[in-house]
């Protein structure tokens, strides 16, 4: 009696170990499935700039709750290409971008230490969509130009950080001038959820 008592305890200790460790895998799966789309949505926004001749945007959203049923990004299309300091062009394409589960986005801290927000940028780069209840400030845009190169308000490069809760968390960073994208684990810690 005593050995059964002792063989269904040790199998209770290793089913909940199991499930502790099947639910993080699931967590990382989630973080990956997110970063692969959002990396295919930048890829995406970068040849149709190039083949259709027009600017496009990714535009990520931070600071989305959970049960928030917004998007958490954007993929925007602009009806002409145009250069800084020119207005805005008509947004032709506005597609509403969903990660799965829980999974959001977050900001990514700078060298000097401060966060990065679209409204430290030009008016231009204030972004183009319909949702008044979320400010520019908690946006990142990302714009994939005609002649294939990449812009990026405030430095050379744009990037975010795709997550579940801070944990598990990948980097996604866009390289402005060669409209390259490579996604990295963040050990450096530089991601960051609002408020900023």
């Amino acid at each position: 009696m005593q050995e059964m008592v002792v063989t269904i305890i040790i199998l209770g200790i290793l089913a909940a170990i199991a499930i502790v460790i099947f639910l993080a895998l699931l967590e990382r799966w989630r973080v990956e499935a997110a970063t692969n789309q959002l990396v295919a949505d930048l890829r995406l926004a970068h040849t149709s700039s190039t083949n259709r001749l027009t600017d496009w945007r990714v535009v990520a959203l931070f600071g989305r709750a959970e049960e928030d049923e917004g998007p958490d990004y954007y993929l925007v299309q602009l009806e002409v290409p145009y250069n800084a300091g020119d207005p805005t062009p008509r947004v032709i394409e506005r597609k509403k971008r969903f990660f799965p589960g829980n999974v959001q986005m977050m900001n990514v801290q700078n060298p000097s230490g401060t966060y990065i927000k679209d409204d430290q940028a030009a008016d231009y780069w204030v972004s183009p969509w319909e949702s008044p209840d979320l400010p520019n400030d908690y946006t990142r845009t990302l714009e994939f130009n005609s002649d294939g190169t990449m812009r990026y308000p405030v430095g050379p490069n744009g990037s975010v950080c795709v997550s579940v809760d801070t944990e598990p968390r990948n980097r996604v960073v866009s390289l402005s001038a060669t409209s390259r994208v490579r996604v990295e684990y963040d050990t450096d810690r530089t991601c960051k959820e609002p408020p900023y």
